[in-house]
């Protein structure tokens, strides 16, 4: 059988920061003790989660609760997809209405995808992956009511892949030319796999990430697992987790073991799609933290960890330092459709009482972390042409709008152009080969 994996400061322009804390909402599952296995958040409004059983981990729950206004009210409901004795191995929704399980075998792996709708009254089969000892189910994505993803182990040689454009109606396998080939007993994870904006990556038990940007149609390894330690994303001894911020910027957590505690972890990150991969020098969280869900702010440098055995962090540096936002509280999985829209798996009470979080407030532009320096920026304001003027080696320098979306990224130049934005104002940070940065807000003329 398969291995299965269980899913401040003040910035130079504010006198002062606020912070991040976690809002308790009611996941809506009847039965107390329901834990979120997993979750996709589509959009400000929308978000699909999938439930497993806190008491007894090893039942085989089929339940799912969902957001349509930004999670004021969460509706929860059963999947119904006639097998029973499947299990579910995510949730991907685009609408009140309309959302994708992948469900598998325990033992034999196989199972297959099926769609709802109705909001999640009635679910139909798709596609089934029937090869027997061969065909496993890992995930099923959706980057829109049209385009999505099967992923499976590999099948008569090759990943077995198949892609949609329209609605799953009807699948195409993915040829096996745009393919990586697996190495030797090779195979994903069920959920393992992290999506954003039209790019998707799924790792395996070899160590490996494999990356499409255009939706699943073509991949290629963008992590060798080996030259770090990890031989498999879901070892016992070692393990690791990844996320990414868009098809450039990417984290991968690796984890050690003796037992079941965690004795070390290490960070490395990319930002050129996986060509070059650097090990990060962090503060702010250890191995006694037991982090078991990492997840970027799409298209920003902010991440958010979280721990099932109490409390969670944030970083806007790109992993570099993490600052707590809460201790003692059970968080299973986070997941941010922005840096105003995040959200984290608990533990419900009841039907009426907890289950879901959700950060009160932005993690935008009064959370990045600023070192003084002597270094100015000029002019300001700015027709376009921005110079940097330090007597320290820069490293890079990284324009953010005031929601903390990365917008341009420069290497070592002294001088930006931001001519091509629309008027406004604008986040301008400068980050140093000695590890310090400064931002400054500009104005766009």
């Amino acid at each position: 059988m398969k291995k299965i994996l269980l899913s401040a400061f003040a910035v130079m322009i504010s006198a002062s920061a606020f912070s991040q804390s976690w809002v308790t909402q009611n996941s809506g599952f009847a039965t107390p003790s329901r834990g979120i296995s997993g979750m996709e958040v589509y959009d400000a409004n929308t978000t699909w989660a999938f439930a497993y059983d806190g008491v007894t981990s090893t039942n085989n729950i089929q339940e799912f609760t969902k957001t349509s206004n930004g999670g004021t009210t969460w509706t929860a409901g059963t999947i119904n997809i006639g097998e029973p004795g499947l299990h579910i191995t995510n949730i991907s929704g685009v609408s009140a209405a309309t959302a994708w399980v992948g469900a598998f075998d325990n033992t034999d792996g196989l199972g297959g995808v099926w769609k709802t709708t109705d909001g999640g009254v009635t679910w139909n089969n798709q596609l089934i992956l029937s090869t027997f000892g061969e065909s496993w189910t890992n995930f099923v994505h959706f980057f829109d009511a049209n385009n999505g993803i099967i992923g499976g182990d590999p099948e008569n040689g090759e990943f077995e892949l198949y892609t949609t454009s329209n609605g799953g109606t009807t699948w195409t396998r993915v040829p096996f030319a745009t393919l990586p080939n697996p190495l030797a007993s090779e195979y994903g994870y069920n959920s393992g796999y992290y999506a954003v904006g039209n790019n998707i990556f799924f790792y395996t038990g070899k160590g490996r990430i494999f990356k499409s940007t255009d939706k699943g149609l073509t991949w290629n390894v963008a992590f060798t697992g080996s030259t770090y330690g990890i031989s498999d994303f879901g070892g016992a001894s070692v393990s690791g987790d990844m996320a990414w911020s868009d098809a450039n910027t990417g984290i991968v957590l690796k984890k050690n073991f003796t037992g079941t505690l965690p004795t070390a972890i290490a960070l490395y990150r990319t930002t050129d799609g996986g060509t070059t991969w650097n090990t990060v020098t962090f503060t702010g969280i250890t191995a006694a933290n037991n982090i078991n869900d990492i997840t970027y702010v799409p298209n920003t440098n902010i991440l958010l960890a979280t721990s099932s055995a109490g409390g969670s962090w944030k970083s806007i540096d790109n992993g570099t330092t993490w600052t707590s936002i809460d201790t003692g509280v059970q968080h299973l999985s986070v997941r941010c459709s922005s840096a105003s829209n995040c959200y984290s798996g608990g533990f419900n009470t009841s039907a009426i009482a907890g289950g879901m979080f959700k950060l009160s407030s932005s993690l935008g532009t009064n959370d990045l972390s600023v070192t003084a320096k002597s270094t100015s920026v000029y002019p300001n304001p700015t027709k376009g042409e921005i110079n940097i003027k330090s007597d320290s080696k820069i490293k890079s320098t990284t324009v953010f709008d005031l929601s903390g979306k990365k917008l341009l990224q420069t290497s070592s130049d002294k001088v930006i152009n931001i001519g091509a934005f629309v008027k406004g104002t604008y986040l301008v940070k400068v980050d140093f080969a000695d590890g310090s940065t400064k931002t400054e807000k500009v104005i766009k003329d």
